[in-house]
């Protein structure tokens, strides 16, 4: 139709084409012209974007070419679903579980074993890879796909992406599942390493970089990082964590592009979303772990020889007196301290030596099995962390946090029988090495699993399940 109304323009005007050669068009005529083309080329835009509003949506979180949509990839790119025993594959994806980068100890293996774990897989390192997947076990979406995106980054591959959505998706976009993935040859992968992608623990204490917190500000708030702010992973992703969201507005404010940036969390899985961001940002991001922060932290001075609820068993709606019980170690058990009875810390996990590979429960992601993030202190299995709160540090909202003065500060924290995170508390010190503080116990029917987060000067330490309250009806 615009090519008409051209045409038409030109006979109305009595020109040939060789009229049009032999004599300027007029300036109005060449406006004409030039305005339909305009609206020719605007109109093509519009209906290719109408056809691929998916497209459109990756191209909106600014991470156009490492997000790509199930309409976007090509069938020469090469498969990898990295979730946990996966019942549904794209068709033609290998499968390597991500925690399966995780040595038993919950380090991450070295370069080598995770290349000939790719190699195993017939995955090549000049390969056109599309991650995909999600962590089944804990529904928390996306972030082990992240976290391969940055492995393989820090393994030299260039050419990776990660797949939008699930498979839900993928079948929604009229393309086919398997049940089972796909077995490639065998090979070798070629490793080209980018060292500077991983903070180590002399580089983060140097005090060069910006140190960015990813964890829940609740973990943050119980210890960090000296100077770290905290700019939680959570805000990255959807409410029901199965996307990468648009960067929030000015996530990033107090950020000096001109400076490295490291970002960790437990063991780094979760951090891998906000280094993502950074990154794609034009930050110069680096991953590292509270973990490794924790096992370069001297040893905590204090042990805990005793826990009482009274009363317990406790009526649902009525209150709770916690009162625990620390001594220096090395120090002997005066007269006046309370002896341990049934309700003393349970799997000598009052005192172990700050040299003992702590190892993961649970789900890798999370680290140490926790969704909290600081230890795994809201599930049925617990173990004893050592580490350091540092200097006082201040969160986006203005709290102070960590202790510098040499006070022994302790917060209990009550689990309910699913595992889960009830509520946390503030023990005030009463007398000698003891510290009390009431929970009211406005829940239902169960038993409830109490762990102390204890801090002093430089240090910090989980006493993770060390007591039962019983609620009654």
């Amino acid at each position: 139709m615009i090519l008409n109304h051209i045409r038409s323009g030109l006979v109305e005007a009595n020109m040939s084409p060789s009229d049009m050669a032999a004599r300027p068009m007029p300036v109005c005529g060449l406006i004409y012209i030039i305005s339909m083309i305009s609206i020719l080329f605007l109109g093509l835009g519009n209906v290719v974007a109408q056809a691929d509003p998916e497209n459109n949506a990756t191209n909106a979180t600014g991470f156009s070419g490492t997000l790509l949509s199930s309409a976007e990839v090509s069938p020469t790119q090469v498969f990898l679903d990295i979730s946990p025993s996966a019942s549904r594959y794209i068709e033609g994806a290998v499968s390597i579980s991500y925690d399966d980068f995780f040595a038993e100890n919950g380090k991450l293996k070295s370069a080598s074993e995770i290349a000939a774990l790719l190699g195993d897989a017939g995955i090549k390192s000049n390969d056109s890879l599309v991650i995909t997947g999600e962590c089944l076990p804990c529904g928390n979406g996306p972030t082990p796909a992240f976290f391969t995106y940055w492995l393989l980054k820090y393994l030299g591959h260039e050419n990776v992406s990660i797949l939008e959505g699930d498979k839900d998706d993928w079948v929604a976009a009229g393309r086919n599942l398997s049940d089972s993935p796909t077995i490639r040859p065998k090979t070798d992968y070629i490793i080209h390493l980018n060292p500077e992608l991983l903070a180590t623990y002399e580089f983060v204490a140097s005090g060069i970089a910006q140190i960015v917190d990813a964890r829940p500000s609740r973990d943050y708030e119980i210890g960090t990082i000296p100077e770290a702010i905290n700019i939680p992973y959570e805000n990255f992703l959807t409410d029901d964590k199965s996307r990468l969201k648009n960067n929030p507005e000015n996530a990033f404010a107090g950020l000096k592009k001109d400076q490295p940036v490291v970002v960790f969390t437990n063991i780094g899985v979760e951090a891998s979303i906000v280094w993502f961001a950074l990154h794609n940002s034009g930050y110069d991001a680096r991953l590292y772990t509270w973990r490794d922060w924790l096992e370069n932290q001297p040893k905590f001075g204090y042990e805990l020889v005793d826990i009482v609820a009274k009363p317990n068993p406790v009526r649902s709606g009525q209150s709770v007196a916690i009162t625990a019980s620390f001594q220096e170690i090395g120090t002997t058990q005066s007269e006046n301290s309370p002896a341990e009875s049934d309700t003393s810390p349970q799997n000598d996990n009052s005192s172990q030596d700050s040299n003992e590979i702590l190892t993961i429960k649970g789900c890798a992601t999370c680290g140490f099995g926790s969704p909290q993030g600081f230890a795994n202190i809201d599930r049925k299995d617990g173990f004893v962390q050592i580490g350091s709160t540092g200097k006082t540090s201040t969160t986006a909202t203005g709290v102070k946090t960590g202790s510098t003065d040499g006070t022994l500060r302790c917060t209990a924290v009550i689990n309910g029988p699913d595992g889960s995170e009830i509520s946390r508390i503030s023990l005030l010190h009463t007398s000698g090495e003891k510290y009390s503080g009431i929970w009211s116990a406005d829940t239902a029917p169960g038993v409830y699993k109490v762990s102390i987060v204890a801090t002093v000067s430089a240090n910090s330490e989980t006493f993770a399940n060390v007591l039962d309250i019983e609620v009654a009806g």
